[in-house]
């Protein structure tokens, strides 16, 4: 089948056409040709055929999946790691996330105990050592607490049991149910 032959252009006459004007569709060659042609006065489409412009708000775009926005952040690896960091916190894996956030005990917690949330929310509000020494007073395991309660332990408060309860079930989903350390509460 023979290439198909491209129309010659409207406004010089002489050259094939490589573009078509968006508002009439008159075909055209080149720069200097577009720019005689809008400058002859470009006569658009009558209004029947052409295509009303799109609501914005009526028709929205489709959502992107969330796999394609790359969250949460997970860092590469790094091929040669360094040893004197083999004992720290590693950041959490996409799989870890996954696992948060479809934990059935993590859900239980936060919908067993009410005030929950909302201590979890003012300690998130903290920053630095202030909000590690909130997390530790709310999870019963501040160190000059324990040290002057040696001699008398302390009975633990409901908020302080669901937040132990919570921290137990995101360490268990975390590590997906096996290997789990236990945490230590001293009770």
């Amino acid at each position: 089948m023979p290439p198909r032959s491209r129309p010659i252009c409207q406004v010089c006459k002489t050259e094939q056409s490589k573009y078509a004007c968006s508002s009439c569709r008159a075909n055209y060659c080149s720069v200097v040709c577009y720019k005689q042609h809008k400058g002859e006065g470009c006569c658009p489409l009558d209004p029947q055929t052409t295509t009303p412009p799109t609501d914005p708000l009526g028709d929205p775009r489709p959502l992107r999946p969330l796999t394609a926005l790359n969250w949460p952040y997970v860092p590469e690896e790094s091929a040669y790691p360094d040893p004197l960091k083999r004992d720290d916190p590693k950041p959490l894996q996409l799989h870890q996330y996954e696992a948060i956030a479809t934990s059935p005990a993590i859900r239980g917690a936060l919908t067993s105990a009410p005030r929950l949330v909302a201590l979890l929310t003012s300690i998130d509000k903290l920053r630095g050592a202030e909000r590690e020494e909130a997390l530790q007073r709310a999870l019963g395991v501040d160190g000059r607490q324990l040290r002057s309660d040696l001699l008398r332990p302390q009975e633990v408060d409901e908020d302080t049991r669901a937040l132990r309860m919570l921290a137990e079930a995101v360490e268990d989903a975390v590590r997906g149910g096996k290997d789990t350390l236990g945490l230590d509460w001293d009770d």
